[in-house]
């Protein structure tokens, strides 16, 4: 036997006995086992040991150790003593007294020179129960098997095929790498199969199946030698059974097809009779002995009369249709012309409509006008009488004729617009927001009137520098370099830019200076965020921003 301790081990765990496995005389293994399921396992060998796995894992140091065991409490064990000493935790004691039950029945399944012993008996109500998965870490212990030769030897031949049998391997857990096997173990592949369709190293596949066959999951069937001449024989068709000979057939006439095709084969050379025939004139030919019966002439049928009588019901002949006539001319040139002057006259219209009426001052504002022209008149038309003049108006009730009353209106015009040109001015410069306003927009994220407070304070700044601190395609990136500056009551602007993308970012502009040397000079003031090798701020001359990147 290769693995006696795997075997034994795996027997103890289908029968489901409660006992202290041991193996070995000194140092030794035991294993504590409950109805079949692993509880706990203890070992003298140094390097299972719970105090070397501590120092081992880095739970403690080894001074650390050596302290403890200097000064242990007899009363405790050695992982109560650490735990009051404050070396380690509970939770450290747990896990590391886990990792000493895997390693004892790791170290255990690969013993191959030790028999085993089990003693059956009730386990102390002072011995420590820790939860297992058994059956994980059965197969965690088969899987790191390190003798090949072993595993192989106990599992026999690779031409086997396996079975499984329960739905219990469906409750486990597989590693990653044998997920897709449990789908295979039909029966119908061998194990050098499975190893080749699952993408498995045989060895690896060996010790799973293994472990399913020990845990009584799965059957092995060892497949017969191959026999070429039984596999000859089972390819062969099977032969039909002899049977006496059937009388010959009856033969049967050739059927009337067949022989119009044996017609069709010629069976004598008649080349020279169709040369002779050839040669024949009209003198050779000889009068029929027996003359055709010339044909009886043929009798026209009548054509039936039809008399119409009065108040007939029967319709008449329809009458022979009349030539065609030539086809009449198209009018579509004809609708197409009147169409097209349709929408020319549609487009006058209305482009008449939408032109801006000329606005005719009225006759009394006229007349108003007119009594600032009352001393000129008198002096050149001094003999004309008063009473002729209302009479000439008369006939010209729609003021055409009246020219300097227009003139006298448009004289003021140019008068009217000298003072709006201060007045727009000012309104430019009260568009410009100050740098408190521009602040606060920004701090508030109004990015609608930033950007028009923006565009106003460029156009005031036409023939300046001024510092583009960085370009920001999120509203709080822009508000966190506002933050930063709130302190020096900043000169702030934003400026739209189209990034190559297509997105719209905005460009964070901060003061305005007489030159580039002086916008350098004040970036060197800014806070250290700024001033970032991946952040430096930018001079540039206002009319020269960039609008696009």
């Amino acid at each position: 036997m290769s693995l006696p301790a795997l075997k034994d081990l795996f027997a103890r765990h289908r029968e489901r006995v409660t006992g202290l496995w041991k193996l070995g005389q000194e140092p030794h293994r035991t294993v504590f086992m409950e109805a079949g399921d692993i509880v706990f396992a203890s070992s003298t060998h140094p390097l299972d040991r719970l105090t070397h796995l501590l120092v081992e894992r880095g739970k403690i140091t080894q001074a650390q150790l050596d302290y403890a065991m200097a000064n242990l409490n007899p009363s405790m064990s050695i992982g109560k003593n650490l735990i009051e000493m404050g070396f380690i935790t509970q939770r450290d004691l747990l896990d590391v007294a886990r990792a000493q039950v895997e390693r004892v029945v790791w170290a255990s399944l690969a013993a191959t020179d030790q028999v085993p012993a089990f003693d059956a008996k009730d386990l102390d109500a002072t011995t420590v129960r820790l939860p297992f998965d058994t059956a994980a870490m059965l197969l965690a212990g088969v899987l790191k098997l390190p003798d090949r030769e072993r595993v192989l030897e106990e599992l026999g031949p690779l031409n086997q095929v396996v079975v499984l049998e329960g739905k219990r391997l469906q409750e486990l857990t597989l590693p990653p790498d044998l997920i897709k096997l449990p789908g295979l173990l039909d029966g119908s592949r061998t194990l050098m199969e499975l190893s080749r369709e699952a993408g498995v190293e045989p060895f690896r596949l060996g010790a799973f199946i293994l472990f399913l066959r020990e845990m009584g999951w799965a059957r092995l069937h060892e497949l017969p030698p191959l026999d070429r001449r039984a596999l000859e024989l089972a390819l062969d068709p099977v032969e039909a059974p002899i049977t006496p000979p059937l009388p010959e057939p009856v033969p049967t006439p050739p059927s009337l097809f067949a022989e119009i095709h044996a017609s069709q084969r010629p069976t004598t050379n008649l080349e020279h009779l169709s040369e002779a025939l050839d040669q024949l004139g009209p003198e050779d030919e000889l009068e029929d002995p027996f003359p055709a019966e010339p044909p009886s002439p043929t009798v026209e049928p009548a054509l039936p009369i039809h008399h119409e009588a009065e108040g007939s019901t029967e319709r008449p002949e329809p009458a022979p249709p009349l030539p065609s006539e030539a086809p009449k001319p198209s009018r579509r040139p004809l609708v197409l012309a009147a169409v097209l002057v349709l929408a020319v006259l549609a487009w006058f219209g209305f482009s008449r409509f939408r032109r801006p009426k000329v606005v005719v001052p009225p006759p009394p504002k006229a007349a108003e006008t007119l009594p600032a022209a009352k001393p000129v008149a008198p002096a050149v038309k001094p003999p004309e009488p008063p009473a002729p003049a209302p009479e000439a108006a008369k006939p010209s009730p729609e003021g055409v004729k009246p020219l300097p009353a227009p003139e006298s209106v448009k004289k003021p015009e140019p008068v009217a617009t000298k003072p709006s040109a201060p007045a727009t001015q000012k309104e430019e410069a009260a568009s410009v927001a100050s740098k408190a306003d521009r602040l606060q927009t920004i701090v508030q994220g109004d990015w609608k009137r930033a950007m028009a407070q923006g565009a106003a304070q460029r156009k005031a700044l036409q023939g300046k520098w001024t510092l583009r601190l960085e370009i920001a395609c999120q509203g709080s990136t822009v508000q966190h370099a506002a933050d930063l500056l709130k302190g020096q009551d900043p000169d702030l602007f934003l400026v739209p830019m189209v990034m190559r993308d297509g997105r719209s970012c905005y460009q964070v502009f901060f003061g305005a200076f007489g030159s580039e040397a002086a916008a350098k000079a004040a970036a060197n003031k800014l806070p250290p965020p700024f001033l970032a090798e991946g952040n430096r701020p930018r001079p540039f001359r206002v009319a020269q921003i960039p609008d696009r990147q």
